[in-house]
């Protein structure tokens, strides 16, 4: 749902009454300075929004710097998955630059989760509580039942 114009008009004309212009000004000198640095995106983009949002004095930044502004501020892994991803419209509108970003986040979260799965240890059946069953190259598949089974290659 489309925000409501008449909320974001009410909204910033509250702002631009109870924002100090020294506020505003410190706002717009670190809004580009501002870094994701170990937090979700998700939390940074709320305190890049509330940074964005103190800004009432002057002109207001367009999308595209914005967009820039936050992409600089990602973590690296984020950043560069989302340079390489996306497409320049994409990267020049601040709303769908952070859905993407979050969107990142999330698949790199669940890779790094895939990548964590408990392997036994050779020799060792019992060490895997959720027994996944693992090839560990000695070429030896059913070794853990007490069989010898040889796999070759032809």
């Amino acid at each position: 749902m489309p925000p409501d114009a008449n909320f974001e008009q009410s909204s910033a004309a509250f702002l631009k009454c109870f924002v100090k212009p020294a506020d505003s000004a410190k706002a717009r000198r670190e809004l580009p300075l501002l870094r994701q640095e170990g937090q979700s995106v998700e939390t940074y983009a709320a305190k890049f929004n509330n940074m964005n949002n103190r800004i009432t004095e002057g002109t207001a930044i367009d999308s595209t710097t914005l967009a820039i502004y936050f992409q600089q501020g990602l973590a690296r892994r984020i950043s560069s998955a989302l340079v390489s991803s996306q497409t320049i419209a994409t990267m020049q509108n601040l709303a769908l630059v952070m859905a993407a970003a979050e969107e990142i986040e999330s698949k790199l979260d669940l890779s790094v989760e895939q990548a964590q799965v408990e392997v036994p240890a050779p020799g060792n059946p019992h060490s895997n509580k959720q027994g996944r069953f693992s090839n560990t190259g000695s070429g030896n598949a059913n070794s853990q039942f007490g069989t010898s089974i040889r796999t070759s290659v032809c």
